[in-house]
């Protein structure tokens, strides 16, 4: 079975804004809670939550995008593909990403205006592994309309729905 999980940012929830507006589309989603964990405990239990499956789709936002890249690239063989929403790549542990999904298995959207994760930080982390950055008119949220039909439009490019 294929299995879609939202990884949320570091001072929001598993259960906000991009979580509702995947699971109206997408009911199988999980979205663990990584509330008041640094990044090390994140990923020890993201490890732990996606343990022995295959095929998996990560959705991550900000600092959640940065623990998706990173899980994907400690363990490849999990996940097929990954979409990251304003991922906050632009630190030391962003540079620790050493493997991504191929350009068809992987969705990085950011807003030009994203006052929290610097645009071009991100638009340096796609160009290193040689993936497209979608570019929205919108700050680090993606809470305009716009953004949010853009995010149900890269998980649909890259987690066909099985019905």
């Amino acid at each position: 079975m294929t299995m879609l999980y939202f990884f949320h940012g570091l001072e929001s929830g598993p259960h906000g804004q991009k979580y509702h507006l995947l699971k109206g589309q997408y009911p199988e989603l999980q979205s663990p809670d990584f509330q008041g964990m640094d990044l090390n405990a994140r990923i020890q239990h993201a490890d732990a939550v996606t343990r022995d499956q295959h095929g998996v789709t990560l959705v991550g936002s900000s600092f959640g995008g940065l623990l998706a890249a990173r899980l994907y690239s400690m363990y490849p063989e999990r996940f097929k593909s990954l979409v990251l929403l304003a991922p906050a790549v632009h630190t030391e542990e962003g540079d620790r990403v050493q493997a991504l999904p191929s350009a068809s298995h992987i969705r990085v959207l950011h807003g030009r205006e994203d006052e929290i994760v610097p645009f071009d930080k991100v638009a340096q982390f796609c160009q290193r592994f040689g993936i497209n950055l979608i570019a929205v008119d919108d700050q680090h949220r993606l809470a305009s309309e716009a953004s949010q039909r853009m995010i149900l439009s890269c998980v649909a490019d890259v987690y066909p729905a099985v019905r």
